[in-house]
């Protein structure tokens, strides 16, 4: 006790209102705040977060129907000073003659296991028509009965 015969009165803040059942839930509610908003940031977080991939333009074409389905695709993207070909996850250079025959190899080891023998090129628009008629004779070479190129479709740019 004080000399003064005084004590402060001990205050609750704003636990001293409501049932007494509650105040550990209302104690509790900053921390559940902070919780649901980690729990909202890591579930937005994930869908904000970019892929790393390459830009890659196909032509516009305009009066084709749907084709036939192919069971080998090549991806033909064009570089500086060279076209390079992606084809079951390896890289070859069309300007490099041991590249090229690497790619034709590959290309009829999987022909000759396929009873399809169809190859889908997909092709950057800034690719040379010289690079893309030497890749569709080095296919012809190695046993594929038709290549099919593929096209831009309007309207579908997420497929």
């Amino acid at each position: 006790m004080s000399p003064w015969k005084w004590t402060p009165e001990r205050t609750q803040g704003i636990w001293r209102y409501g049932p007494s059942w509650l105040k550990p839930f209302a104690a509790a509610v900053p921390w559940l705040t902070v919780l649901l908003l980690l729990l909202m940031l890591h579930i937005i977080g994930g869908t904000l977060v970019t892929e790393r991939g390459i830009l890659f333009d196909l032509p516009d074409s305009s009066g084709l129907d749907e084709g036939e389905r192919a069971s080998l695709v090549a991806l033909v993207m064009p570089m500086p000073h060279e076209t390079l070909v992606f084809f079951d996850d390896g890289r070859y250079t069309m300007g490099d003659e041991t590249s090229a025959a690497a790619f034709a190899s590959q290309l009829e080891d999987r022909v000759s296991r396929l009873d399809r023998k169809t190859l889908l090129v997909l092709v950057d628009r800034r690719v040379a028509t010289g690079e893309i008629m030497k890749i569709a004779a080095l296919a012809r070479r190695s046993g594929v009965e038709s290549v099919l190129f593929a096209e831009k479709r309007a309207g579908k740019a997420d497929e």
